[in-house]
């Protein structure tokens, strides 16, 4: 494999690890996501590392260049990933709509047990002769 190839690979996976450590501290991604990230990270960094592991693979897999097996693990991982929010925003569209329906059910209850304000007083008119300021 040409070197070049292996220092950007070592790098992209350096730049996405140092990402996910950015977005860690400074608390804007959750710690079941951040795993899934640190590993995703991790792995791309392990196979741009081990040359005999990525021809290995690359064996395995049937792919005649090893540097793409770089690419088909980086697409899997994001298929795996998008797969994993697309399921934790189905559950959270639920807990949404269950949580809506819940408040409309709660509201209903309350309204017929809420009396009725009683209306505002009119203010009294005043005539222009009585007015002292005229």
């Amino acid at each position: 494999m040409d070197p070049r190839i292996q220092i950007i690979a070592i790098l992209g996976s350096g730049v996405i690890l140092a990402v996910v450590f950015g977005l860690i501290r400074q608390r804007k991604l959750r710690e079941e996501y951040a795993l899934l990230w640190l590993g995703a990270s991790l792995l791309l960094i392990i196979m741009s590392l081990w040359r005999d592991l990525l021809e290995t693979v690359a064996r395995i897999v049937g792919v005649a260049y090893p540097p793409s097996v770089l690419f088909l693990a980086a697409i899997v991982l994001g298929f795996l990933l998008a797969m994993h929010f697309s399921v934790s925003l189905s559950r959270l569209a639920n807990q949404n709509k269950r949580l809506t329906q819940e408040v409309a059910l709660l509201k209903h209850q309350l309204e017929p047990t809420q009396t009725p304000s009683p209306p505002a007083p009119i203010p009294a008119t005043h005539d222009a002769d009585s007015d002292p300021n005229t």
